[in-house]
């Protein structure tokens, strides 16, 4: 569901992005289409590295992404995208990265009752 973050209430996305580098400007440009921001958008399958996700921004978004498997190209990567009006921080407990699991958690502190949520 879409909600505004700025009325108190919250709002996720997810999908499956099949790849940044072919999917993303797609993606940002439907989001654009909404007259409300989502608080947290998750990605799956970035094929994106930590070290690149300055180039795949969201504008009023933080970005949090988790590192990919090496050797593969394709079907890797999660990522987590946290509305610039919430303040977070990565579970680092809960994220994880082995070749059978690749997840990525924040806590969001901003709310009346914390908030996990992953991807």
């Amino acid at each position: 569901a879409v909600v505004s973050t700025q009325s108190g209430h919250y709002g996720r996305d997810f999908l499956n992005i099949d790849g940044n580098k072919t999917n993303f400007d797609r993606l940002v440009c439907e989001l654009e289409t909404f007259s409300e921001k989502f608080s947290v958008i998750g990605l799956a399958e970035t094929n994106v590295d930590p070290s690149l996700n300055s180039l795949y921004e969201i504008p009023g978004y933080t970005s949090y992404y988790q590192s990919v498997r090496e050797g593969k190209d394709k079907g890797t990567g999660v990522a987590l995208y946290v509305h610039e009006s919430l303040n977070c921080e990565i579970n680092k407990e809960l994220s994880q990265y082995s070749t059978n699991l690749e997840a990525i958690f924040v806590n969001i502190t901003s709310t009346t009752k914390p908030i996990t949520i992953g991807s």
